[in-house]
């Protein structure tokens, strides 16, 4: 078969994802042509234990895994292939307090995602799987229908699938370059020819980070070794039995054709061909490492004594791909118009598959996914990521996040230091207790002589009273916070006013020294990114974002963009400082070092001009992420520590107090400032999250304009989903209970909604967070102050109080003091 000259588009890659991806294509009228270097599933799909699990952290991430369940039970009848598919369930042990309390609030997130599970005691899960010790077992967590797959038959499967649907692969054929003009795909060039075509996926598994490296492209990922046994047929093994998960002691087991396959994801994995994977790998095995092994091995005997007078058939070792974050890089690719990446699955590629592959679909056809994929978006890979040493450091670590608890002190070990705030060495010497998020050494919180927490604990957290202290210095001193990790684009051009207002929701064609706070907009008026904008001059504006962010909201904004208007976007997050005062106090410390008049007449809530401060010039722009009086303060970065002195220095007068980030959060949840990301993401738009003001429908046409102007007329500001406010009675922060996320919301019997973000808050004294409330009829003010609310905390419900306006501040009176 001859290799097409032109498709619609090209699939790089033939392992589960890539041939998902062109079935799934094909299913919607897209012919595609997948090419593959070696066979079908030769890479890491045909070695996978196959497990099949459907409760993810959020709703859109669950419907991918639940569309992969459903169709592995379809893909036989429409084939004719047997795909191996059980629906056996999984049953998860727990083996400390703080697993159990995850296993229980799981519980509560299966019942609103509609999925079946039950809480099982050490006798009842005892009797779902007979022959392990439950001694020390606190108890289990079933669900029931989970399943197992054959991977190398769903993946033949899915591959006749696509051909009977039109599609066309070819085996043996090597992807050796993308074809791009103007920064768009052209093509793609194989060792037997090019095939013309506008879009391209790179679903080549541990090939893709050096494959797209050479294209100056950037997904970072790298192969580390997956082990696993597999035992001698058991006597009378059920072969019924649900997959079982210790993951304390790191280890996963499913029954096998009349066996057991036991696998573990190590806390610190093996990384695998630093130097490049060998050509001729297919089908290919690594020698089994036994030392390696050996803890999780040993374990698990202990667990099922009756292994010991068991052989093993099988030790197996093979590469996966992980990734620095320990999730998946899905969609677009930032710095090339149509090539996309589906890669990096993190020992989850099967689970992954039907869902990954038809998101791709939605994505190629319609230009858009079909649901939001939040924290799997491929634009969220920083630049200095694509970075192979760092890669191989960090994927060590990342192989053991499939079985690592996590909680809000969890800190990664590897690759550290390596992003530094110009003020870091400053705030270490303050009591900085630093963690790492997306590459950033970022302050949390402030403790001298003090190091991090051990204790794991989803509840109260041992650095609690230094977050108070900072807390209530924002309500009665001030504080400085330095945000320097937030992302900084700078917009500018001719066009520049017009690319920005085509994707905002509020109007950003303000007076020069005007800050506008608004959403970045998707065609269904969904949020893709909460920022501030600030015009600095006709033709140049300064967009701020949080520190995830940047490289997401660069491509969005040019993506979405004419090719013809004139506009640059300059990431800039190196060149600045973001240095933040807040508190009542704020104002007297930067007027004791200006000459500029700060006042609230001539500076507004709102405004954003050049001043000078101490012997500098800054760009002080009057925002709060806090509730309080505040200013933000633009610096470039030479300029930074003369600044930071004499803002200690003149603060020091005043009661100013250094703050991290758990206190910035703890006080923007008491206001109620959303999080994007947590309580707000690509399927929320503004009028459902509470940012209706925001929006400026009385301009010409943008992005998402026709989607809430219908859900204006539709709903008005009753619409059917509604971010609120949530607080609980507690007896102190220590007792709890203590809201985290995904916590269950009732009223009058029926789940009416979950909790998105939450914790202690210090100034108004109780448990508090953001929530996300359904009604069908429209979450109306005075449905919602009815009241009649509980919470559902680990299985136990609490009474709530639920409000539309935030508990601190309620008139926004501080904050535009």
């Amino acid at each position: 078969m001859k290799l097409p000259s032109t498709a619609p588009a090209a699939i790089i890659g033939g392992g589960i994802i890539g041939c998902s991806t062109l079935y799934h294509l094909a299913r919607r009228g897209v012919s595609g042509v997948l090419v593959e270097r070696k066979q079908i599933a030769s890479g890491t799909t045909w070695h996978a234990a196959g497990l099949v699990g459907q409760l993810r952290d959020s709703r859109a991430q669950t419907e991918l895994v639940r569309h992969t369940a459903n169709l592995f039970q379809t893909l036989e009848e429409e084939t004719g292939l047997a795909t191996g598919y059980k629906a056996n369930g999984t049953m998860h042990l727990a083996l400390s307090g703080t697993r159990l309390e995850q296993l229980r609030r799981s519980h509560d997130h299966a019942e609103r995602m509609q999925i079946e599970s039950v809480l099982l005691s050490p006798d009842e899960a005892a009797g779902v799987w007979p022959a392990v010790d439950y001694a020390d077992v606190l108890g289990a967590f079933l669900v029931p229908s989970n399943g197992q797959v054959n991977p190398l038959d769903a993946t033949r499967a899915l591959a006749a699938g696509a051909r009977m649907n039109g599609a066309e692969i070819f085996e043996n054929t090597r992807a050796t370059r993308i074809l791009a003009r103007n920064g768009r795909v052209t093509g793609l060039e194989t060792d037997n020819g090019v095939i013309t075509t506008g879009k391209v996926v790179l679903a080549a598994g541990m090939w893709s980070a050096r494959f797209a490296r050479a294209h100056g492209l950037n997904v970072p990922l790298h192969a580390a070794e997956h082990w696993y046994i597999v035992t001698e047929p058991i006597p009378g093994l059920p072969r019924d039995l649900p997959g079982l998960v210790v993951p304390e002691e790191r280890s996963y087991w499913k029954e096998d054709a009349g066996r057991l396959l036991i696998g573990g994801f190590d806390a610190r994995g093996k990384v695998w061909a630093p130097d490049g994977i060998p050509e001729s790998f297919e089908f290919d095995e690594l020698p089994f490492d036994m030392d390696h092994a050996e803890p999780i091995l040993e374990a698990a005997y202990s667990r099922m004594p009756a292994l010991r007078e068991t052989g093993i058939r099988t030790f197996f070792n093979g590469p996966e791909s992980f990734t620095p974050d320990g999730k998946p890089l899905v969609g677009p690719v930032p710095g090339m118009s149509g090539l996309f990446v589906a890669a990096g699955m993190n020992s989850m590629g099967i689970m992954n598959s039907g869902g990954v592959g038809r998101t791709l679909s939605e994505w190629l056809t319609d230009d858009m996914p079909g649901r939001g994929l939040g924290s799997m978006l491929a634009s969220r890979a920083m630049p200095f990521q694509t970075n192979l040493a760092y890669n191989a450091e960090r994927v060590a670590e990342g192989v053991g996040l499939n079985m690592g608890l996590q909680w809000p002190g969890r800190q990664t070990v590897t690759a550290r230091g390596i992003r530094r705030l110009p003020l870091h060495d400053r705030l270490v010497e303050s009591g900085a207790q630093m963690a790492e998020r997306a590459g950033w050494e970022v302050p949390m919180y402030f403790a001298p002589r003090e190091t991090w927490p051990t204790r794991i604990s989803i509840g109260y957290q041992d650095w609690s009273p230094h977050v108070a202290r900072e807390c209530l210095a924002a309500r009665d001193a001030a504080v400085l916070l330095d945000q320097s990790m937030y992302g900084k684009l700078v917009v500018a051009g001719r066009d520049a006013a017009l690319a920005l207002n085509h994707v905002c929701g509020a109007r950003v064609e303000v007076a020069p020294g005007t800050s506008v706070y608004t959403q970045l907009l998707n065609s269904r008026g969904g949020i893709e990114a909460d920022v501030t904008v600030t015009r600095i001059s006709e033709t140049r504006f300064i967009l701020l974002t949080g520190h995830p962010s940047q490289v997401r909201d660069a491509h969005w904004i040019t993506r979405q963009a004419d090719p013809e208007w004139a506009f640059d976007v300059v990431d800039m997050t190196s060149a600045y400082s973001l240095v933040s005062l807040h508190g009542p106090r704020s104002r007297a410390i930067l007027q004791s070092m200006t000459g500029d008049d700060l006042s609230a007449d001539a500076f507004p809530f709102g405004a954003a001009r050049e001043i000078d401060l101490a012997h500098a010039r800054a760009f002080a722009i009057r925002r709060s992420f806090l509730g309080e009086l505040g200013f933000e303060l633009l610096l470039p970065t030479e300029f930074t520590a003369h600044v930071y002195e004499a803002l200690v220095r003149e603060g020091n007068k005043r009661g100013l107090r250094h703050m991290g980030v758990f206190a910035m959060n703890a006080c923007r949840l008491e206001k109620g400032f959303c999080h994007f990301g947590h309580d707000i993401a690509e399927d929320d738009t503004p009028y459902e999250a509470g940012l209706g003001f925001a929006v400026d429908l009385n301009r010409p046409d943008f992005l998402g304009k026709n989607a809430l102007s219908d859900q204006q007329e539709r709903f008005g500001t009753a619409t059917p989903n509604r971010t609120v406010k949530i607080a609980v009675p507690a007896l102190d922060e220590f007792e709890g209970p203590y809201l985290a996320h995904n916590e269950t919301i009732w009223k009058d019997g029926s789940l009416v909604g979950y909790v998105t973000s939450g914790g202690w808050g210090h100034r108004v004294g109780c448990m508090i967070g953001i929530a996300s409330l359904h009604r069908e009829g429209g979450v109306r003010r005075e449905w919602v102050e009815s009241g009649g609310f509980s919470v559902q905390i680990a299985g136990q419900r609490h009474d709530a109080r639920l409000q539309i306006a935030p508990f601190y501040d309620p008139q926004g009176t501080r904050m535009r003091a």
